[in-house]
């Protein structure tokens, strides 16, 4: 997928804590942190190195630009002090010839000398600083968790943290120093890139569900149930965390029988298209997110969430009105007139929004209030197929509408 990069929070309490709790990581496990957050930036097949020197590279990837999969080379510094030219120019000189772009990731930030070499250079380098990082974790739920007093709000969650320092010990046995100016994996006394070994390229088991783009308690399940081995396990705080190596990513997801990843913007753009037509429904929630976004999207491929509460609102009010309304128990949208915006706006992000953000074919803003659909997506979509999709909607409702008035005659036939 494309890399997108997030806007800085607005939050400076959870800004604050988040980035406090990153710099407090020891530096064994910030390396884990930064394989991790790889993943979610938008890299795929990452692999991590360790290399000799300032100015090496501490990862590489692939990052998807169209119909091409171009290569990038990632160095990644926990600074507490904003990043130099120099920095940048050694990172430089490390992609030369090796990589078609850099991407440069720092718990603080750049001056304005460094940012200007590193939108100028060639190979071009894209540039990642603290604010984006803890964004990105708000964005994806990292790191945090509702505060049990007001659910709108997010505070720290520590066990997140305190997995990392669980994965450090998981190889205690390796004798491997770090100092917060190395990169991801150090210094190695040997030259030159060397590729971790796969016993220590791990992995959480949120950040697998993630590259499978699976829910991560559907992936619980199966290790629960004996169907997914992970590689590793530790306790920490009375909880168990589960790990598993990064080169098994594509094996797992062939044992699982899941779909593999969309290797084009074309593709993406069909699984969405797929996805969108699918009559697995236990609610009317998704073909009705769909028709009001659709309905409001602009030319960015966006809506505010203000505005699809209310259109999503309206059509729950419009169906009850004609007699034919889409939920009858159980939910709060069986009496849409009462139901507080805030109440919707939840059961959307939490019930027919999360399919389609752990699918990555959407991307909410949560600084910014607003609902896009992923750009790889947006950029390839047709007039003719977003009105599809809209008659699609209008089909999915019909079909759950008859599925739910037959089990109802049902139930009543029984209940007789």
């Amino acid at each position: 997928m494309p890399l997108s990069l997030p806007t800085p929070p607005v939050h400076p309490d959870i800004k604050r804590e988040l980035k406090h709790c990153l710099l407090s990581l020891s530096a064994r496990s910030f390396e884990f942190f930064a394989s991790e957050l790889l993943l979610y930036v938008g890299l795929e097949t990452v692999s991590v190195t360790r290399y000799s020197g300032d100015g090496g590279i501490d990862a590489q990837g692939k990052l998807l630009a169209g119909p091409f999969r171009l290569s990038v080379g990632v160095q990644v510094k926990r600074y507490r002090h904003n990043v130099q030219r120099p920095d940048i120019e050694r990172f430089i000189g490390a992609l030369s010839g090796r990589f078609a772009d850099g991407l440069f990731i720092t718990t603080a930030d750049y001056t304005p000398k460094a940012l200007h070499k590193a939108a100028t250079s060639i190979p071009r380098v894209l540039t990642l600083n603290g604010d984006h990082i803890v964004s990105l974790l708000l964005e994806k739920r990292l790191g945090v968790k509702p505060s049990p007093i007001h659910p709108q709000k997010f505070i720290v969650d520590n066990d997140y943290f305190a997995h990392f320092e669980s994965m450090r010990n998981l190889l205690y046995h390796r004798d491997i120093s770090s100092t917060d100016t190395q990169g991801i994996a150090g210094t190695d006394s040997r030259e030159g890139p060397v590729d971790l070994s796969p016993e220590e390229d791990v992995i959480s088991l949120n950040a697998l569900s993630y590259a499978l783009r699976v829910d991560p308690t559907r992936v619980r399940v199966w290790v629960d149930e004996g169907h997914l081995i992970p590689d590793a396990t530790t306790i920490s705080g009375g909880r168990v965390f589960a790990y598993f190596r990064r080169d098994r990513i594509e094996q797992i997801r062939r044992q699982l029988r899941l779909q593999p990843l969309p290797a084009s913007s074309e593709e993406w753009k069909q699984a969405f298209l797929d996805f969108m037509k699918s009559r697995v429904l236990s609610k009317s929630y998704k073909p009705v997110l769909l028709k009001a976004f659709f309905t409001l999207v602009d030319r960015e491929g966006a809506v505010k969430m203000e505005d699809l509460v209310k259109a999503f609102r309206a059509l729950y009010l419009q169906a009850k009105e004609s007699g034919q309304p889409l939920e009858r128990q159980r939910s709060i949208m069986t009496s849409p007139e009462t139901a507080s915006d805030t109440a919707i706006k939840r059961l959307i992000i939490t019930q027919p929004l999360e399919r389609f953000l752990i699918q990555n074919f959407m991307e909410y803003d949560r600084h910014e209030d607003i609902l896009r659909i992923a750009p790889q997506i947006w950029h390839e979509l047709r007039y003719y197929e977003v009105q599809d999709i809209l008659k699609s909607t209008d089909e999915q409702l019909r079909y759950y509408l008859a599925r739910e008035n037959q089990r109802s005659h049902t139930g009543g036939e029984n209940a007789s």
